[in-house]
């Protein structure tokens, strides 16, 4: 009987010290970012008969676990995906807003008012000089902003790239330390700390790309993405991969159709194309989706669009990528599918290595599109940069398109105070023998039929001569060169030609000059010949190096019926005042708009503004979410030193106590001993 009560003494002494010990490292780790408070568990011990009685014989630690809730984890997981979702996202949107931040003094609209005043106060007086030099200076103001403005978008739109290859590299590092610290717990399931590790890991995870978790029998965790793509089975991992633009296709049993798809440029949208039609290329017919095949692309009448697949030469260009097909032989079938991801996107990888597109996506109406990753850093920084950032450069690269167009189209049809000895265009052709309406040029399908009337001068300024030359869109640029060369009418006084870089460079004769009557062609604009503005793009657009090198090159006035320009003829800059006012195309495709230039530049930066106030909103409302869910996982896993200094002197009590049952028993047990 004595031994038992050493025995059960010297138990509750090593289970005072078991005790003691977690406390001790539940106190150590109180400000252990993602530590799990450990609890001892005792289980009694069995029990003996003694003089006919039952005993009990003490207790002995059972096992030491975790305080963790998984119901509260896993919203805590979704929550906090969400936050860290908008919170990336809120960055880039913020930054943007303030980039095209509008007030008084500063900002493109600022540039652009001034640009229309210029031009405003030279229709007042088209012979001042220093109304001349004034609107130079605003000009390349303008250009100069908008530059500065798409090189600031385009370092954006680097930087969340960069941002993203990290991140993925960093969810590739997590995935595999996961995996790891699951093999390690198979294999020791009572190991508290290695659990408490690979949970942290797994929020870290998170964080990065929302996921969803699976508790194992044998202690291991399987973790998905929310969309349910495998991450981590066990021991296995599947990575991310970050890779560039690049097609696939998903043809049916039936198609007999050997080929591939090509494209050219590059988009923020995914193009998916799926034919309706069968047929070899030159005949099928295709629609195309932005939004993972939800909704159709449609024309103004509400009428699915159709296009037809064929070669490079007959091309289909959709939201900035040109498309075509390279057949060997076969023909499409109803329902073969291709995409074209025009950007760098996000893939999983497969246990048989083939790629999955989980690039985040959103449908017209702003929701996720199913299938895509939707949570995490990676998808905010995916969203931002392809619903936000990149459209913004988009629309700046077709206001500024849309810009040089106008401005040129009717600059091209004046005349300046001086007539010209030679002009040479700033637009070049591919190759100068194929249709003007497939050259190259970026404006070539602004050329319509029309006529192009020129006028030459002595060296006394008379009017010597005038010719008409016709013109059509069906016409190569040597078709253009010959006809005005052969014109009778203008006699060989002027002389048309190609120059090196494919530019059309006209030359007036010794002792001659020329100037432009009309063109209703809109030849000379597409060509850059006798035009304000450079450039197609946000990137590129400048004032042209003729008119930079001389203001009196500007044209504000047109020839009067006697071929001559009238001292104070300010037609030119009165029409190009009224563009402000005008509502003109910008965009092409699904982005196209008509409205006024300030206007849809207003429109532009209150978009920006308009997300980067709903992300702020969302960032708020899933930060509430996971402050709440963190912090009842806290109060059930979290290290609270109180509790533990009351556990810390019951532990102490407890040994102070099993320490005096063995000195009782020793006691006992000598006392026994004496009486031999």
């Amino acid at each position: 009987m004595i031994n038992t009560i050493y025995s059960i003494a010297l138990s509750a002494l090593q289970n005072a010290q078991v005790s003691l010990t977690n406390v001790s490292n539940n106190v150590a780790n109180a400000d252990t970012e993602g530590y799990q408070r450990t609890t001892t568990n005792y289980a009694t011990n069995s029990s003996i008969t003694v003089y006919g009685l039952t005993v009990g014989t003490g207790a002995s630690v059972e096992s030491i676990t975790s305080a963790w809730d998984e119901y509260v984890e896993a919203q805590y997981l979704d929550s906090s995906a969400e936050l860290n979702r908008q919170n990336a996202a809120l960055g880039y949107a913020s930054q943007l807003d303030s980039l095209l931040d509008q007030d008084e003094d500063s900002g493109l609209a600022v540039t652009l008012n001034a640009f229309w005043d210029a031009w405003n106060d030279l229709a007042t007086d088209p012979t001042s000089t220093s109304a001349r030099e004034a609107l130079l200076g605003a000009a390349e103001t303008l250009a100069y902003s908008i530059n500065e403005t798409a090189a600031e978008l385009e370092t954006m739109v680097q930087t969340i790239e960069t941002e993203i290859a990290s991140e993925v590299d960093d969810a590739n590092g997590l995935i595999d330390s996961i995996a790891e610290a699951n093999a390690y717990i198979a294999a020791n399931p009572d190991d508290t700390q290695a659990i408490s590790d690979r949970d942290q890991l797994i929020r870290d995870l998170n964080a990065l790309i929302g996921v969803d978790t699976i508790e194992q029998k044998d202690g291991t965790v399987t973790v998905l993405t929310e969309e349910g793509y495998t991450l981590v089975d066990g021991t296995s991992a599947h990575h991310l991969v970050y890779a560039e633009s690049r097609s696939t296709e998903s043809l049916l049993r039936d198609s007999t159709y050997e080929g591939d798809i090509q494209y050219s440029g590059s988009s923020s949208e995914e193009i998916l194309i799926e034919f309706v039609t069968e047929g070899a290329d030159g005949a099928a017919q295709f629609k195309v989706s932005l939004d993972g095949g939800e909704t159709w692309l449609t024309d103004d009448d509400g009428d699915t669009l159709l296009y037809t697949a064929d070669g490079e030469d007959n091309s289909v260009e959709i939201e900035g990528v040109t498309i075509w097909f390279e057949s060997t032989s076969g023909e499409h079938a109803v329902g073969d599918r291709y995409t074209v991801v025009a950007k760098s996107g996000l893939y999983w990888e497969s246990g048989d290595g083939s790629l999955v597109n989980i690039t985040p996506m959103t449908d017209a109406s702003g929701d996720d599109v199913a299938g895509r990753t939707s949570g995490g850093s990676l998808a905010g920084l995916f969203l931002v940069r392809d619903d936000v950032v990149v459209p913004t450069l988009d629309s700046l690269n077709d206001l500024a398109e849309a810009m040089i167009w106008e401005v040129n189209s009717l600059h091209s049809q004046g005349a300046g105070p001086e007539a010209n000895t030679s002009l040479v265009g700033t637009y070049s052709v591919e190759d100068a023998t194929t249709a003007l309406s497939n050259c190259g040029l970026t404006y070539g399908d602004e050329i319509v039929a029309g006529s192009l009337e020129l006028v030459l001068y002595d060296a006394d300024g008379n009017v010597t001569t005038t010719g008409i030359v016709d013109i059509d869109p069906s016409d190569s640029l040597q078709d253009v060169v010959d006809a005005i060369n052969s014109n009778a009418a203008l006699g060989g006084g002027l002389t048309a030609s190609i120059n090196a870089d494919g530019q059309l460079v006209l030359d007036a004769a010794d002792d001659t000059t020329f100037e432009i009557v009309s063109d209703t062609s809109n030849i000379l604009a597409a060509l850059g010949v006798n035009t304000f503005f450079d450039g197609t793009d946000a990137d590129t657009i400048s004032v042209c190096d003729s008119v930079a090198a001389d203001s009196s090159t500007i044209n504000a006035g047109v020839l009067g019926d006697d071929y001559l320009l009238a001292s104070g003829n300010n037609d030119i800059a009165s029409d190009i005042v009224a563009l402000a006012d005008t509502k003109v195309r910008i965009g092409s495709g699904e982005s196209a708009a008509t409205s006024t230039l300030g206007n849809y530049l207003a429109t532009m930066v209150s978009s920006i503004g308009s997300a980067a106030s709903s992300y702020e909103t969302l960032a708020e409302t899933a930060e509430v979410c996971a402050q709440y869910y963190y912090d009842e996982q806290a109060s059930t896993c979290e290290v609270n030193v109180d509790e533990e200094l009351v556990n810390l002197t019951k532990y102490q009590q407890a040994y102070q106590a099993a320490a005096k049952m063995i000195e009782v028993s020793r006691t006992m047990m000598e006392t026994v001993l004496d009486l031999i």
